[in-house]
């Protein structure tokens, strides 16, 4: 079973005020971060997806239907690799938790659609998330029908659900799910990295 990493970098940061493929954290690039990550635990290159060129030394691929969200970066991140699964994050999450994602690629079940965390208010986090090869019809015929939802394949795909008392065994805080979308949002990362250094 064969996994592609994927980040998305296809938000400006309009919110932000700044464009978030260029935000520093903690003395590095937040891309640069998971791009090490991703790049250690799954033993693979990860692909960005959302942008033309960029000033990096990365694989950098444009949407292929720019302008609808996170369902164009998932319809192209199918399109481009042939791998059997893709597991799909933003490049705005400064915390995320490598044992996490261990545990989440070791419980990942080879014969369902989406492996996604699950929370008990009925939430979830679709860009935490793993998306099998051959969902590429699914999420083509749900982009056809203007349903930009991620949400929306969960209605018909095979399903695999991470509970929320399995994420807090391992990320009791569940930092591995903070972004960073505003000022202030910002401002509470860099908080929490200095209680973490403290």
């Amino acid at each position: 079973m064969t996994i592609q990493p994927v980040i998305l970098i296809g938000g400006k940061g309009k919110r932000l005020g700044k464009d978030k493929v260029f935000l520093s954290f903690e003395n590095t690039l937040l891309l640069e971060r998971t791009y090490r990550l991703f790049k250690e635990s799954f033993k693979e290159e990860p692909l960005f997806i959302g942008r033309g060129v960029l000033p990096f030394p990365y694989k950098i691929i444009p949407d292929s239907i720019p302008g609808i969200g996170p369902i164009g970066g998932l319809f192209t991140a199918l399109t481009y690799t042939s791998e059997d699964f893709i597991f799909l994050t933003a490049c705005d999450m400064p915390f995320i938790n490598k044992n996490l994602l261990s545990y989440m690629k070791s419980m990942l079940n080879k014969n369902i659609d989406i492996y996604i965390p699950y929370f008990d208010n009925g939430m979830i986090e679709p860009l935490f998330a793993f998306y099998n090869k051959r969902l590429m019809t699914l999420v083509n015929e749900q982009i056809k029908i203007g349903d930009y939802k991620l949400r929306s394949l969960l209605n018909t795909a095979s399903v695999q659900f991470l509970s929320e008392s399995e994420i807090e065994s391992i990320d009791p805080d569940f930092l591995t799910f903070f972004n960073v979308n505003t000022k202030s949002d910002f401002e509470k990362a860099q908080e929490l990295s200095n209680d973490k250094v403290r």
